[in-house]
This record gives C-alpha cells, sequence and structure tokens, in this order.
C-alpha cells in the first residue's frame, strides 16, 4: 500500500526555514562584531596619534622655553655687540674728522726741490683763533726742515667736517726760477686745491733777506687743502682728503 504524507507543502520544510533564519542571524551578528572592531581600531589609533601629538607638543613646548633661556641667557652679549657697533662707527667717524699731518709733512719733504729750503711752516684748520699753528725752523736742506717741522709740530688734528687744513710756508731759493718751481712741486702734494705765493724778493746787492743770504730769493706762501668731508664713511677706510692709500697713520 503506498503511503501518503499528509503534511501541507507549506509545512514540510519548517526544519529547513529555521535552519536558514539561524545562519542569517549569525551573518547579521559576525557583521556587526566586525564592524565594532573597525571602530575599535579607528578609536585606538585616534587615541594613539592623540597620545603622540600631545607628545610632541609638550617636546616643542620645552624646546620653546630652552630656547627662550637661551636668548634670555646670550642677551648680554647683544647689548654689547650693539655698544661695540656704535663705538666702531663713533671712532670711524673721528678718524675721518682727522687731518693728517704726518703724510701732509711727509709729501711736502718729498716734493721740495732740492735747492729749497725753509725757515718757518706753520699749519692751521679753519680758522686759526681757534688751532694752534704748528711752527718749525728749517736748515739749509729741504728734506731736514720738512722732517724738523714734523717733530715740533703742535696742532691739534682733531677737525669738523668742511674744515680747510693749510700751510704757511717761508724760505729761501737759489733763484725765483726756483721759487716758480717750488710753486709746482708743491701743487703734486696729495689733496692740495691752491698753492699761492704771498712774496719773494731779492735783496740788491746780497742778503735777500728772510734768513737768506748772498743772492738767494726769499719767499713766502700759502699751502690750501682739500676741505674735509662733511660726511664722514663708516667704514673706516678712506675719507683722508690727503691720504689716497688709507686713513690717518
Amino acid at each position: 500500500m503506498r503511503a501518503f504524507n499528509l503534511i501541507p507543502p507549506e509545512g514540510r520544510g519548517g526544519a529547513g526555514s529555521g535552519t536558514g533564519s539561524s545562519g542569517g542571524g549569525a551573518f547579521v551578528v559576525l557583521g556587526l562584531l566586525g564592524v565594532l572592531t573597525v571602530f575599535a581600531l579607528l578609536y585606538g589609533s585616534a587615541r594613539h596619534q592623540i597620545a603622540s601629538r600631545r607628545g610632541q607638543v609638550t617636546t616643542l613646548t620645552a624646546q620653546v622655553q630652552q630656547a627662550q633661556a637661551q636668548a634670555s641667557g646670550l642677551a648680554p652679549y647683544t647689548s654689547f655687540m650693539a655698544l661695540r657697533e656704535q663705538r666702531m662707527q663713533a671712532v670711524s667717524q673721528l678718524v675721518d674728522s682727522r687731518f693728517d699731518w704726518a703724510h701732509a709733512f711727509h709729501e711736502l719733504g718729498r716734493v721740495l726741490p732740492k735747492d729749497t729750503s725753509l725757515s718757518s711752516l706753520s699749519g692751521a684748520v679753519g680758522s686759526t683763533s681757534t688751532t694752534a699753528p704748528a711752527a718749525a725752523s728749517a736748515g739749509s736742506s729741504s728734506s731736514a726742515g720738512a722732517s724738523a717741522a714734523a717733530t715740533s709740530a703742535a696742532v691739534a688734528s682733531a677737525t669738523p667736517p668742511g674744515s680747510v687744513p693749510t700751510f704757511t710756508l717761508s724760505g729761501c731759493a737759489t733763484s725765483q726760477t726756483e721759487v716758480a718751481l717750488t710753486l709746482d712741486r708743491l701743487r703734486l702734494i696729495d689733496g692740495v686745491s691752491a698753492v699761492t705765493l704771498q712774496s719773494s724778493s731779492t735783496a740788491e746787492g746780497g742778503g735777500g733777506g728772510g734768513g737768506c743770504v748772498g743772492n738767494e730769493a726769499a719767499f713766502a706762501l700759502q699751502i690750501a687743502f682739500e676741505p674735509l668731508p662733511s660726511a664722514p664713511a663708516t667704514s673706516g677706510t678712506g675719507g683722508n682728503p690727503i691720504n689716497s692709500g688709507g686713513g690717518v697713520r
């Protein structure tokens, strides 16, 4: 006899349907767990980054404080360097506002003709009432006269900008031609702007006067130099009207 299943067709798969529902719920739970795991990993990574950034901020803050402490410790040196620069500039301006008497006397002895001698020499800067003259006696030799003048010079060489240094000379020459040659040679001195002959005479019968002997010509002249610079340079080189090679020696 053939058996018949009296359970309706829709009720026959009840056990299988329950198993499928349980499997679907397990997948959902696993998915939720996976999402939670990802969120946990992201949260942990974020906390780690925050902690790392906080550590970097703390380190940088400590470095900044250390740098500020070092800067505060070096502040006196910075002030000293600024003071040093100010003093160097002041010294440079003082040097540039001085007249190089030593070089001027050297140039005078270099260009003076051998047949010319000096009996007096005075130097002044600006007004003669405020500057002491430099005077010296000279022998028959022009180089000896320039050397003696340089030795006995008593001129205050600190001068304000724009002052005009001058030399006033008197001496003897073997002839009037030698006096003219002396004028030309004196114009070769560094920084000279003008050479002016004040007097030149030869006495009749010998004895030219002014300490001259025989037929020598007695002369007097003035040498004017370029004015001192009104805007001193800060480099400390140059700025001297009669010394093209450097500053005051």
